[in-house]
């Protein structure tokens, strides 16, 4: 038996995923649920012909804004239009608060049970095993993993079509201790190095501490070169301001003016914080989606929440509207 199929017999197997029994009984519509005051308890909603199973409506996700699982739920489903295409047909890393953000969080890749609408894809780990990811696909989807406790939604960087081809590239500016004006002008510099390019370039808040910026890309290449690409990219910028810019890894090597522009997410299997999810943050702040004017005014982390973002995108629409039209075919090695 050649040595490579050897390999493959040896690998460890995934046990099948459990197919959870629904429960009976009416359920409400969204609806419904949106005029819901304060429920406690679980239901049934049913939407778009699935049924989704809602516990504990009433525990608190953030115990310093005293915001509610039921609330975030109604922001997900507020923003559907919205979240969804930057999700749909993605594996999901599932990253955990079932108490909420004050209680113990906890990664989970590999699904045991789901009920018959959650889809999953057999998928090898980097230790060789073979895990069953669950697979972003329908909004009654991201309400399943969020009545889990996943209160970010964490998608890999390409679809279940082309699992080794991203079609999209990001840039992680993480300041540290630095301070958010040099933040905001690292972004600018970001954008000058695509502009240069000729390639379009989204900023988006990470809703934790930085700003994330992506191109979008035709899924032609692999992660490797896209992550080669990246590396080059984040050299270039941090080229242009080494005062407030880096691309040393150690933080103790790092002077605390200095931004650091990380590329390394550019990888198969890795995530960052989805455009338009909630963070599990002081706050219930948001990974809001910007225009390059908003980075200029010199826009901050705080200035989107749950409470506020629906009524904002209603306003004033979606900044990243024309992402997936503006796909890039990149011509790497």
């Amino acid at each position: 038996m050649p040595a490579d199929r050897k390999k493959t017999s040896e690998r460890p197997k995934a046990a099948q995923v459990k197919r959870t029994r629904q429960r009976g009984g009416p359920g409400v519509s969204p609806e419904e649920f949106l005029l819901l005051k304060k429920p406690k308890g679980d239901l049934i909603l049913e939407i778009k012909g699935e049924r989704v199973s809602l516990t504990s409506l009433d525990r608190v996700y953030w115990p310093g804004e005293n915001i509610t699982k039921f609330e975030l739920l109604c922001y997900y489903l507020h923003i559907e239009s919205f979240i969804m295409p930057f999700l749909r047909d993605r594996p999901a890393i599932l990253q955990r608060y079932p108490r909420g953000i004050a209680a113990p969080m906890f990664f989970q890749q590999d699904l045991e049970s789901a009920p018959p609408f959650i889809k999953t894809a057999r998928l090898i780990n980097q230790e060789g095993r073979e895990l069953h990811y669950a697979v972003f696909t329908t909004i009654g989807s991201l309400l399943h993993f969020v009545n889990l406790g996943t209160i970010e939604q964490h998608p890999w960087h390409s679809t279940i079509k082309h699992l080794d081809k991203p079609d999209y590239l990001m840039l992680d500016l993480d300041p540290k201790a630095a301070p958010w004006p040099n933040v905001l002008a690292v972004a600018l510099i970001c954008k000058e190095v695509f502009d240069e390019l000729g390639l379009p370039s989204f900023p988006k808040t990470s809703g934790s501490s930085g700003i994330h910026i992506y191109l979008p890309l035709k899924p032609t290449n692999k992660y490797e070169s896209v992550a080669e690409f990246s590396r080059l990219l984040a050299a270039e910028v941090a080229t242009r301001a080494p005062k407030i810019a880096t691309v040393e890894r150690t933080i103790a090597k790092r002077k605390s003016d200095q931004v650091y522009v990380d590329w390394m997410q550019n990888a198969r299997g890795k995530s960052l914080a989805a455009v338009l999810t909630a963070r599990a943050k002081r706050g219930a702040t948001v990974s809001m989606p910007l225009s390059w004017k908003q980075i200029e005014q010199g826009v901050k982390i705080s200035d989107f929440t749950v409470k506020n973002v629906p009524a904002l995108l209603k306003k004033n629409g979606d900044a990243w509207s024309d992402f997936f039209d503006q796909r890039q075919k990149l011509k790497l090695k």
